[in-house]
């Protein structure tokens, strides 16, 4: 006999999310900073979503190219950014890019009642 499990989807934790807005001045020297913080992110279980490869901005101004990383939690995505590590490799891209970057939270909306 199979018993059905209740879909707990809705409780897990919102995932986090680094929306960043780089401007890199010295792409010769901005693997220093990338060889350090992409495999942190990563370990902090972060991954890019969307790299600003192709964009085309309809609204409003984006100062650089954007990027979205997804973490597993919002607490995730704090933890990470403030990192000893991380910190480190913000150290590496001093003089060489510019970020913005803001944390959010995810969001799912309520499933429609029925009708």
């Amino acid at each position: 006999m199979t018993t059905s499990q209740p879909d707990n989807s809705q409780d897990a934790a919102p995932k986090g999310y680094w929306i960043v807005f780089a401007t890199v001045n010295e792409p010769s020297r901005f693997g220093n900073y990338t060889s350090v913080a992409g495999p942190l992110i990563a370990a902090q279980g972060g991954r890019v979503l969307a790299r600003g490869d192709v964009a085309k901005v309809v609204e409003g101004a984006v100062p650089g190219r954007p990027y979205l990383i997804e973490f597993p939690s919002y607490a995730a995505a704090q933890a990470c950014f403030n990192s000893a590590g991380y910190q480190e490799a913000i150290a590496q891209r001093a003089g060489v890019a510019q970020f913005q970057i803001v944390i959010v939270q995810g969001f799912a909306p309520p499933a429609a009642s029925p009708r």
